[in-house]
């Protein structure tokens, strides 16, 4: 028989190289990366990150971080917490699905946690334990569909641009009492007033990425602040130990306008804004960005002509207060 007539096997032909199945699993967000950033992350928030990894110190804090609290915090959830699924909390479940599809990434465990009595949101993750998602059993009856999902993108953010052991290492910091306190800490010693000031710092810059996620992973982008002062309004407390009951929409809303407004080199910020306020204002000129229509090629520009990537973070940077300097 004639090589012509040899019936080829169709499945030899299939590409079961590990990177094809790696780009074909994790849905892979290679176009959107920039010199080893995601292209929507406010470039502080990874130059912050890079000198606390520096300074003195730090190695021994998120050793204890990766090797010791995540792992404990992991165990508690998984024999204590009940995991999200298709037939347990579906609702939850399509929200991580959706908020996973738009920002490119495998959709996390999401835990729901009852014995915390606070409505909160966060997230771990480190090399060795899959990306997790925490609500607790507060945050569901505290808060609307459009709030969770913000919330949820936000923290699919935080996985997504790798806050996790960052975020951990804040919880050493006696910042205010409402910051998250894990069940168990491990780490002992006292920290530099160098790595305190830069990780208090990174917050800020933390907190725009992770926002810029949350935004990108609602349906209508453009009701984030809205959403957010919502949340505060009634209360709400976060990660960091953050809560403004007093803030107001309508002028928040009134003061982003009169930002866009302005030129890059005229911008100026009052000084009588909290570094919440700061923080929203800041979030919310991420709407004016390529990158967002980029991502969410499904939302229409809400102007026609939004500004480049590079333009929004030096006005972001005005905005959170740190004059354009990483």
């Amino acid at each position: 028989m004639s090589d012509k007539n040899e019936k080829v096997n169709p499945l030899l032909q299939i590409d079961t190289g590990f990177r094809s199945y790696l780009n074909a699993y994790t849905r892979s967000y290679q176009n959107h990366m920039i010199d080893g950033s995601l292209d929507y992350a406010f470039e502080s928030d990874f130059a912050v990150r890079q000198k606390i990894m520096s300074l003195g110190g730090s190695a021994k804090l998120f050793k204890a971080v990766n090797t010791q609290d995540i792992a404990a915090e992991a165990k508690h959830l998984f024999m204590k917490c009940d995991q999200v699924g298709p037939l347990k909390y579906p609702e939850i479940y399509d929200k991580a699905k959706k908020c996973a599809e738009r920002l490119e990434l495998i959709v996390p465990i999401v835990f729901i946690r009852e014995d915390m009595d606070r409505p909160l949101a966060y997230s771990i993750s480190n090399d060795l334990i899959e990306p997790c998602i925490v609500l607790t059993k507060q945050l569901l009856d505290f808060c609307s569909d459009d709030e969770l999902m913000l919330l949820i993108g936000c923290e699919c953010g935080r996985v997504q641009n790798n806050h996790c052991t960052f975020n951990m290492a804040y919880t050493y910091l006696n910042v205010n009492n409402e910051v998250f306190r894990p069940n168990e800490k491990f780490f002992s010693q006292t920290i530099g007033s160098q790595l305190y000031s830069a990780l208090v710092q990174w917050v800020k810059y933390a907190d725009v990425t992770a926002n810029r996620a949350g935004m990108m992973c609602l349906d209508k982008p453009g009701q984030y602040l809205n959403i957010m002062c919502g949340l505060y309004k009634k209360g709400y407390v976060d990660f960091y130990g953050r809560s403004q009951r007093g803030i107001d929409f309508d002028e928040l809303c009134k003061l982003s306008a009169q930002i866009h407004e302005s030129t890059s080199r005229n911008l100026s910020i009052s000084a009588e804004l909290s570094a919440l306020e700061r923080s929203l204002l800041a979030s919310n000129e991420f709407l004016y960005c390529k990158t967002l229509y980029s991502w969410r090629q499904d939302v229409k520009d809400i102007e026609g002509h939004a500004e480049s990537g590079q333009i929004c973070d030096v006005r972001t940077s005005v905005i959170v207060g740190n004059g354009g300097q990483k």
